[in-house]
């Protein structure tokens, strides 16, 4: 029996789907970071996790490497030419023959539409909007931080709602239900002690900043006027670079249904739509001629590396290995 395989390797946890070559899930695993950014040991670090992480899959189903015939790997930190070439050698030395590599925020255009053309807004750790057109050329705009000065994701939000707090208490700025959300969670009730707590929470590692990014949804929910805001320019921030995305894969925007695919755990389980809601807007309005088929990911996108891992095998029938593929991870 032939297998394939589908990796998402983020920043903070990775899946690997195993299936037989009749689209049958054999395993899905789970692990922790897999993006070299994140060990101290860089990507010799990283080769040993991707090693025992496969090993473990294949050895608990009494499975080689030569019986995958394709894979395909989303991997958070491939962001550059460079490391693309770094961590396909690892793979190489790992045994894969077949595979695909590419950043893990493009798993999400194939999870979400079996054309596996399209556009995904990701907003769950970090922020990131990647797109593939009909001729299969590759574009990501975000994602690297500082240097694209991104305006979303849950940790880069929770660090907006702190420094939002410290605007009211020391800077005079606006009113907002996150500062007494945030002290409530800092168990502080001394604005003179606020600087210190945070300081001493970063510390010990008791802070949560996903935890703060939360408290936007829950401010929003309660028509905190500084929270919307903040939703709503997170939503400015991924519609102009979707406009950009539009215009720089030069999709058709008269004949071409064009798939917009929300994925990332901030859009997936967000409280509140007022990022979405203006992401659709701004659209709506830039490209009035345009047709866009919305899909917010009910799947984790590991299945976006398989469904492109079976594609990658020139299948014939994509739709039968897609909705098989969906409907196996789907309840995983």
């Amino acid at each position: 029996m032939e297998y394939v395989i589908g990796i998402d390797g983020g920043g903070s946890k990775s899946h690997l789907a195993l299936f037989d070559i009749n689209g049958n899930l054999v395993d899905f695993g789970h692990w922790g970071s897999l993006n070299h950014e994140s060990f101290h040991g860089s990507f010799d670090h990283l080769h040993g996790e991707i090693d025992k992480f496969v090993k473990q899959i294949l050895d608990k189903n009494g499975l080689n490497i030569d019986q995958v015939v394709s894979a395909v790997f989303g991997m958070a930190g491939v962001d550059t030419k460079w490391q693309h070439g770094v961590i396909s050698e690892i793979m190489e030395k790992i045994g894969f023959k077949k595979f695909m590599l590419t950043n893990d925020a493009f798993l999400g255009i194939p999870a979400g539409t079996p054309t596996g053309i399209g556009i995904c807004a990701i907003n769950g750790t970090g922020c990131t909007v990647v797109g593939v057109n009909n001729k299969g050329k590759m574009l990501q705009i975000g994602g690297v931080g500082y240097i694209s000065a991104d305006y979303g994701g849950g940790g880069i939000m929770g660090r907006i709602v702190i420094s939002t707090v410290y605007e009211e208490i020391l800077r005079k700025g606006e009113t907002t239900l996150l500062t007494p959300m945030l002290f409530e969670y800092l168990n502080l009730t001394n604005k003179y002690d606020f600087v210190e707590r945070i300081y001493e929470k970063f510390g010990d590692k008791s802070l949560s900043i996903h935890t703060c990014g939360r408290l936007l949804f829950e401010a929003a929910l309660k028509n905190d006027k500084v929270a919307l805001d903040i939703l709503r320019k997170v939503g400015d921030n991924y519609a102009n670079g979707i406009n950009a995305m539009i215009e720089e894969l030069e999709f058709d925007k008269v004949n071409e249904e064009i798939n917009i695919v929300f994925a990332g755990s901030v859009f997936v389980k967000g409280a509140h739509s007022m990022s979405i809601d203006t992401i659709k807007e701004r659209l709506g309005s830039n490209f009035p001629t345009c047709s866009f088929k919305y899909t917010v990911l009910k799947v984790p996108p590991v299945a976006g590396a398989a469904f492109w891992a079976f594609n990658n095998l020139n299948i014939e029938d994509k739709t039968f290995y897609y909705n098989k593929v969906s409907a196996q991870l789907t309840e995983t």
